[in-house]
């Protein structure tokens, strides 16, 4: 049996107490993103989701776990003081109650089922997780002007959010460019979350234009520390830190090649409007369908269209 590796991370607004979480599940070639959110909750409460979340989500009892996170909460807690709290009958050393009892008890009995060994590492070695619990936890629907809560709980055990991907070419005519923003529109309708690449041409820039006329849910993905395209203020900006992808003969994939990639990870459909030239664009699209996802390659071709 293949080891498995997991890169967890939990992400919480102090002010707001909106939560998200994400895992990282990697065994060979095959990844699985896990993501999730919650409302009123802590980040320890998150953190302590994510590698929870992470070990259900495994088929097998008795698996070979390596579990990475940036929390010494988490890891001092199985490492250093778990057991101590189940001889104490889980009070802590101060003869007071565990905080977050139910979700350690569930951890420990899922660490009861698997080879679990959990690593500490420095938050910039955990870039994938923590970008994706960032994400989770922005594409909450805030609280409305009389201050009352614009949407139900979410369960942490649910992905917040659907989110469509929307990507297309730099150079693009403008029925191509007006299909674009149709389909913004109507994800906006349907209260889905945009997600969108930063360039500051072609698709990407209608979209984020239209998206900041709308104010629809949106993350824009980039490479860069601000976006490109000026993103848009009443949404998300993930930054793309480093290469988790690698081709076949085992070579890292460029920056731009990874965005587009966790783009498609992290969308459950993809509409891609394509010029009918764009390397990037049908190379997207080729990557959403190889990992069985909903993508539809919209063609507009131009006339003497360039790459990009």
């Amino acid at each position: 049996m293949n080891p498995i590796s997991i890169h967890a991370d939990g992400s919480c607004e102090t002010q707001t107490r909106l939560g998200g979480w994400a895992a990282v599940l990697q065994c060979g070639e095959h990844q699985r993103i896990l993501q999730g959110s919650a409302t009123d909750t802590t980040v320890n409460a998150m953190e302590l989701t994510a590698v929870i979340e992470a070990l259900k989500a495994l088929k097998q009892a008795g698996s070979s776990v390596q579990l990475f996170t940036d929390s010494n909460y988490v890891v001092r807690g199985v490492n250093e003081w778990l057991v101590d709290w189940i001889k104490r009958g889980w009070k802590n050393a101060r003869g007071e109650q565990v905080a977050n009892l139910d979700l350690w008890q569930q951890l420990q009995n899922l660490l009861e089922q698997h080879t679990v060994t959990l690593t500490w590492i420095p938050r910039g070695q955990n870039a994938q997780a923590d970008e994706l619990a960032q994400s989770a936890r922005l594409t909450q629907k805030p609280l409305d002007d009389a201050g009352s809560e614009a949407a139900p709980t979410v369960s942490p055990q649910a992905v917040s959010e659907t989110h469509i991907m929307i990507a297309g070419s730099r150079y693009a005519n403008r029925e191509a460019l007006d299909y674009a923003r149709r389909v913004v529109r109507r994800v906006h309708q349907l209260g889905h979350t945009i997600v969108v690449g930063d360039n500051p041409k072609g698709v990407d820039m209608v979209v984020v234009q239209e998206c900041r006329r709308l104010k629809a849910k949106v993350l824009v993905v980039g490479v860069t520390n601000r976006p490109r395209n000026g993103g848009c203020s009443h949404g998300g900006y993930i930054k793309i830190e480093r290469d988790t992808y690698r081709a076949a003969g085992g070579h890292l994939y460029d920056r731009y090649h990874v965005r587009g990639r966790w783009m498609v990870d992290n969308s459950q459909r993809g509409v891609f409007v394509w010029n009918g030239d764009s390397q990037g664009t049908k190379r997207g699209y080729d990557y959403m369908v190889s990992r069985q996802k909903e993508a539809h390659l919209m063609t507009f071709a131009l006339k003497g269209a360039r790459h990009g």
